[in-house]
């Protein structure tokens, strides 16, 4: 075979299987994606707990985005909110409280 077919004809195979290892590794980050969102965004039950900090550990372990932003609050607004859930609570319900606080609505 000539050069001038040899060369263009790598390119091309080259190309092809870059293109393909891209869209692997594409198709894991799209899967990690939902799986981090779908873990992120679960619903149930906040335990009882004995402190903010308490209260802090388990958002951050479970909640990660309530955490955000409940960590971003000044310590009163901590207070207020973690007096209506040390006893348990839903974890929608708190979200929501957190996320109005935040806004201050």
């Amino acid at each position: 075979m000539k050069i001038q077919y040899i060369i263009p004809l790598v390119l091309t195979v080259s190309l092809f299987s870059m293109g393909s290892a891209q869209a692997v590794a594409a198709g894991k980050i799209s899967d990690e994606t939902t799986t981090s969102t779908v873990v992120g965004a679960k619903v149930g039950m906040i335990p009882a707990t004995s402190s903010v900090q308490d209260l802090e550990e388990t958002l951050k372990k479970s909640y990660v985005g309530t955490y955000a932003i409940f960590g971003s609050l000044p310590e009163e607004k901590k207070l207020a909110l973690y007096s209506t859930v040390k006893q348990g609570g839903n974890i929608k319900d708190f979200r929501n409280q957190v996320i109005r606080v935040r806004l201050k609505r």
